[in-house]
């Protein structure tokens, strides 16, 4: 009789996947009975993506036990010039939080090739406004990022249910000299509604920060 599959641990199963060659970054999805829907990968073009799906398949089978379709992983390949911008793109390393009372203050750190930046933000800690503050925090760390006469403010910031998920939206005004736009974001919660905020503010405003941070 065969062995039941392991019970999939989303960080965990996320980081073996990253460590089979030419992957750059994994989205898992897990529905609601805690099983692989869908897995997303972000790789380079070296290898062909048939073999990288064989080789995700080949790992869950034996890290899990797991005999995963085929069709439920999808691979998303960058040429060398879109890895390098992929590369160059501010990445979100830490999250920290302190409670006082009523009051919550949000630190995030923000990282590029050359250098790290914290942004913090504190006010009351209601679930409407720890949302906020978790957004302002990732701003705050991205103005050491952006040129000078380069403004960014958060409009909103909401939680929905999007399907059988639950995903978080940032809305920005990003403000350039006289000219003005605006941006927004989304990410899926996977565990930490927190971290979604920092990863929905990061997807709204990544690709208008210079390239040379």
């Amino acid at each position: 009789m065969a062995d039941a599959p392991k019970e999939i641990r989303l960080a965990e199963c996320e980081s073996l996947i990253k460590q089979i060659r030419d992957v750059i970054s994994v989205n898992i999805v897990l529905g609601d009975n805690k099983e692989i829907e869908e897995i997303h990968i972000l790789a380079e073009d070296t290898r062909n993506a048939k073999q990288l799906v064989r080789d995700v398949e080949t790992l869950l089978r034996v890290e899990y036990g797991l005999d995963l379709d085929h069709k439920k992983i999808s691979v998303v390949q960058l040429k060398n010039e879109q890895k390098l911008l992929q590369d160059k793109r501010v990445k979100f390393t830490a999250i920290q939080y302190s409670l006082q009372g009523s009051q919550l203050e949000a630190l995030v750190e923000l990282t590029s090739d050359k250098r790290s930046c914290q942004g913090k933000s504190c006010g009351v800690n209601s679930s409407s406004n720890r949302l906020r503050l978790f957004a302002e925090a990732t701003l705050n760390a991205l103005n050491d990022f952006l040129d000078s006469g380069t403004t960014v403010f958060l409009e909103d910031v909401v939680q929905y249910p999007l399907g059988r998920r639950n995903m978080i939206s940032a809305a920005l005004t990003y403000m350039q000299g006289p000219s003005e736009e605006y941006l927004v974001g989304s990410a899926l919660i996977k565990q930490d509604e927190k971290e979604a905020v920092v990863r929905a503010t990061l997807d709204a405003i990544n690709r208008r920060i210079p390239i040379d941070i």
